[in-house]
C-alpha cells in the first residue's frame, strides 16, 4: 500500500479516506465489478439489459443501443447482432 500512496502522492493525487475501500475481494465502480477474476459488469446492469421492454421508437431503441454499447466488451459479436438494428428503418 505504501508505493501505491507514493505513486498517488507524486501524481499529486489525494484520496479521501471515507471512499477508501482497503483489504475487500471486489470493488464495484461505474457500473462494472472488478476483482482478482478480472472486470465484469455489475449483475444489476445485466438485469437492466435483459428486462429492457422492447423498443416502440427510435428513442428508445437509441436508449438501449446507448445501454448495451456501454457494456459491448462482455458481449460477444456485439457489433454483428447490433448492427441490424443501427440500420436506417430499423424501426
Amino acid at each position: 500500500l505504501e508505493a501505491v500512496f507514493t505513486q498517488l502522492r507524486n501524481a499529486g493525487l489525494t484520496l479521501k479516506g471515507s471512499k477508501c475501500k482497503i483489504g475487500v475481494s471486489e470493488v464495484r465502480y461505474l457500473g462494472h465489478v472488478f476483482s482478482a477474476k478480472g472486470i465484469a459488469p455489475c449483475p444489476s446492469k445485466t438485469a437492466a439489459v435483459k428486462s429492457w421492454p422492447v423498443p416502440a421508437d427510435k428513442t428508445s431503441l437509441k436508449r438501449f443501443l446507448g445501454l448495451t454499447s456501454y457494456y459491448r466488451r462482455f458481449m460477444e459479436s456485439y457489433a454483428t447482432i447490433a448492427a441490424p438494428l443501427e440500420q436506417p428503418g430499423s424501426l
